[in-house]
């Protein structure tokens, strides 16, 4: 009701500049929206990169179910497992690793309801993003064969 809220304003500059540098960092366009496309074609290879060897490694294994698709390049790097019991305490686990996850329905009752998952008991989820390193995501893979 009082017009636009300043942090979002100043954030949403803050970006751009992030975006234009990065794309520049990496011999990109410096501005506008070439480095924009740039910048976006560059984290998305990087995020697809990082996700394939974990699908991989989840794939593996016969104590989970992966939401979604199996390959990196048809989607996002939010990862959600079906780990047929309570994710709670195993996203507990991993924090004890060093690894940030979480439990439950993360807003998606009916999507969970028509895979067959109990909204109540829901998901383990996981994420990264284009700047997580590959030792982080190899980390991830170790603490999940720890805590399984």
């Amino acid at each position: 009701p009082a017009g636009p809220d300043d942090a979002r304003v100043a954030a949403g500059a803050g970006m751009a500049d992030y975006i234009e540098a990065l794309s520049a960092h990496h011999g990109g366009p410096n501005e506008g929206a070439g480095a924009a496309r740039a910048a976006h074609d560059m984290m998305r290879a990087q995020e697809v990169a990082l996700l394939q060897p974990l699908l991989d490694a989840l794939a593996a294994r016969n104590d989970l179910h992966l939401i979604g698709p199996t390959e990196a390049d048809s989607r996002a790097p939010t990862v959600a497992l079906d780990l047929h019991r309570d994710p709670l305490p195993v996203a507990a686990a991993l924090a004890e690793h060093g690894i940030m996850a979480g439990g439950g329905d993360f807003y998606g009752v009916r999507p969970l309801e028509a895979l067959g998952i109990d909204p109540a008991q829901g998901v383990l989820r996981v994420s990264f993003v284009h700047y997580t390193s590959p030792q982080e995501v190899a980390a991830l893979i170790e603490a999940l064969d720890a805590v399984l």
